[in-house]
């Protein structure tokens, strides 16, 4: 169960969503992301990211508890099964982790692969709609966003919406307010951020990662 709830702690959840190539995974690593002392758990089945990889639940959650104890930074991710069912367990796990005296970092991607349409599973809807309280901060990317709850775009309040065409480009103005045709006209690696203090564009640069 998550502990210490803190409502003065800010909303820094955040949704990338760009289309296949716009760059969200370099822009993650580059930008967003710590590189080292956080508290990290990542659903990243197509491992795009630095972590202590997982697939079998129970040394997963194993490794999740022993980092806890242990109090120092740590980076575990799941790589495992990435059915729905798999993904509200890794939720439950997360939510049980959570402690609003420290920030911990909740990297959930690609959620389209989710098939959830507009409905939100109850322990995805408490890590984001709950989690802040308790520390969580979230990352929840998608190449497909009509695929995913509209919440998961509206709920963050930080949103990092780069390259996007046709379709998905007017969709993307429906739910954000930027214009389509400036997401049609973005160069990979480039995004609009949407925050509280209003929009402005962004850039990252290519790296070569090795998972």
């Amino acid at each position: 169960m998550a502990i210490n709830e803190n409502s003065d702690l800010e909303n820094r959840h955040c949704f990338v969503g760009a289309k296949t190539g716009g760059g969200k995974s370099q822009l993650m690593r580059n930008e967003l992301i710590p590189a080292s002392g956080i508290r990290a758990v990542f659903w990243d089945v197509d491992k795009d990211h630095k972590c202590k990889r997982y697939y079998k639940k129970g040394p997963f959650m194993r490794a999740l508890a022993a980092a806890d104890r242990d109090g120092k930074p740590y980076r575990v991710g799941w790589s495992g099964d990435d059915s729905p069912e798999t993904f509200m367990w890794f939720c439950e796990c997360v939510w049980r982790l959570l402690d609003g005296s420290h920030e911990t970092y909740v990297i959930l991607e690609e959620m389209a692969d989710q098939g959830m349409g507009q409905k939100l599973p109850p322990w995805l809807r408490k890590l984001i709609v709950r989690g802040r309280k308790y520390g969580a901060i979230l990352f929840i990317t998608t190449q497909r966003c009509q695929e995913i709850p509209k919440a998961l775009i509206t709920q963050p309040g930080y949103r990092y919406i780069g390259l996007h065409e046709d379709h998905d480009a007017r969709y993307m103005y429906r739910a954000t307010g930027i214009k389509s045709e400036e997401l049609e006209a973005l160069p990979p690696l480039t995004f609009f951020k949407k925050g509280p203090q209003g929009v402005e564009r962004i850039s990252t640069k290519w790296k070569k990662f090795t998972a």
